[in-house]
């Protein structure tokens, strides 16, 4: 069986859990509640350490087609969450030296949110996860662009693996650093590993217009209608109480 979340995965089960797949969430949420999910907002911890440099967005036409096509697409709330998660991602890199590809992690995170907009929300018949149905479409606008099958699937598989609690190490850079600033701006989860300039440096550039509400309100309705869905299980592990004590949003 593959692993839930994977590339492989969605492509066998179209995003529908398995009672396997719900207890490896599972035991993910759970040692992410021991590791302290949502991190206390230690503003004194990095108060000494120097910021981080954010590097301009990668100036290539697939990058600048993946980010017309969100910005176009989404409320202006999503879409800011959807380019602070990219910002969050490359400090990561940044802080930890992490060897990357630029352009396919700026366009896995401005693409990674894309199934919720009206466009793709359903948009797949098969799909029983936004997720999912999102990886598809960014699969699809890597290979029109003639980009090879490897690099259409680095991004896919870090879309499809971004409602995971965790991602693990052996799915490479790109979802990894996907998954981090995702959890970063949506939980606050690892805030006390950025210096504190840096987080509020982001949140100056694309402010956070009720992002977590509307996040909350769209994956409330993905639980409801796709009740077997990383969404739905997510709902039921408290997430509504992770995004409403995000420590970002208090600091």
């Amino acid at each position: 069986m593959s692993a839930v979340g994977s590339w492989a995965w969605a492509q066998e089960t179209d995003g529908r859990l398995s009672r396997r797949d719900s207890a490896a969430l599972l035991r993910q949420g759970i040692l992410a509640r021991l590791a302290g999910v949502p991190g206390p907002w230690r503003a004194g911890l990095l108060k000494d350490a120097r910021s981080l440099k954010l590097p301009a967005p990668p100036d290539t036409e697939l990058a600048r087609e993946a980010e017309e096509l969100t910005r176009e697409l989404s409320p202006p709330a999503l879409y800011g969450h959807c380019v602070r998660t990219w910002a969050f991602a490359t400090l990561f890199a940044g802080r930890d030296r992490v060897e990357h590809d630029e352009e396919l992690l700026y366009v896995a995170c401005v693409l990674h949110d894309i199934g919720l907009t009206d466009r793709y929300n359903g948009s797949d018949p098969s799909a029983a996860c936004f997720a999912v149905e999102g990886a598809r479409v960014a699969h699809a606008l890597v290979k029109r662009r003639g980009e090879p099958e490897d690099r259409a699937r680095t991004v896919a598989e870090a879309i499809s693996l971004h409602l995971n609690v965790t991602v693990d190490d052996r799915f490479g850079p790109i979802s990894t650093l996907l998954s981090k600033g995702v959890m970063l701006d949506v939980v606050g989860r690892r805030v006390e590993q950025i210096p504190p300039a840096n987080i509020h440096e982001v949140i100056a550039r694309w402010p956070r217009q009720g992002s977590g509400e509307l996040l909350l309100a769209d994956t409330a309705k993905q639980a409801e209608c796709r009740p077997h869905s990383r969404a739905a299980l997510l709902h039921r592990l408290g997430f509504t109480k992770l995004v409403s004590a995000n420590p970002i949003d208090r600091s």
